[in-house]
């Protein structure tokens, strides 16, 4: 009998105590509704995932990025003159990523259409018949895309190498 009881007390403290800190939240809720100016004890879940803009709609927000980047890459001769970047840069999730690509068609010879389709993971209008597309049509990381077309190379140092000249590019086109 005396077993039961403890139970019974427990049961009840946690009752008592569980109820005070709904009531106190509850009222805190109405503080802060009142207030406006304290941030709530949770973070709403979308807030928490970082959405990231794709590569047209980075050069599309801002202008004087496209135009000082194209007219960079086609200094050092990387973007041909005949090509606007946001055409060659459409179905990238990333900006750095676009201009690492177009570095590395230029810098080996591999054919700028098939890396897209293996980054991208999107069958360009104009891909080569000859183009090995990604498994499952999935996009693939640089430089396991890099190792499919070109197999005996270095590949993870030059696609590291390719991403920061691309971010230093970016970076240098945004000042």
């Amino acid at each position: 009998m005396r077993g039961y009881l403890n139970h019974l007390a427990a049961a009840a403290m946690v009752i008592v105590l569980g109820a005070s800190i709904t009531s106190a939240q509850e009222t805190q809720d109405k503080q802060d509704k009142s207030g406006d100016n304290s941030s709530p004890w949770y973070k709403a879940p979308l807030k928490l995932v970082k959405h990231y803009k794709s590569a047209n709609d980075q050069l599309a927000s801002d202008g004087h990025l496209e135009d000082k980047l194209s007219k960079q890459l086609r200094i050092q001769g990387i973007l041909g003159a005949d090509r606007e970047l946001q055409d060659v840069c459409s179905d990238f999730k990333d900006l750095p990523n676009c201009i690492a690509v177009l570095r590395l068609s230029i810098s080996l010879p591999v054919e700028f259409t098939c890396l897209k389709w293996n980054v991208t993971g999107v069958k360009p209008k104009a891909a080569a018949d000859s183009c090995v597309g990604p498994a499952g049509g999935k996009a693939m990381p640089l430089d396991r895309a890099l190792d499919l077309l070109k197999p005996n190379l270095e590949v993870r140092t030059e696609a590291r190498n390719a991403l920061k000249k691309a971010h230093d590019d970016i970076k240098d086109a945004g000042s």
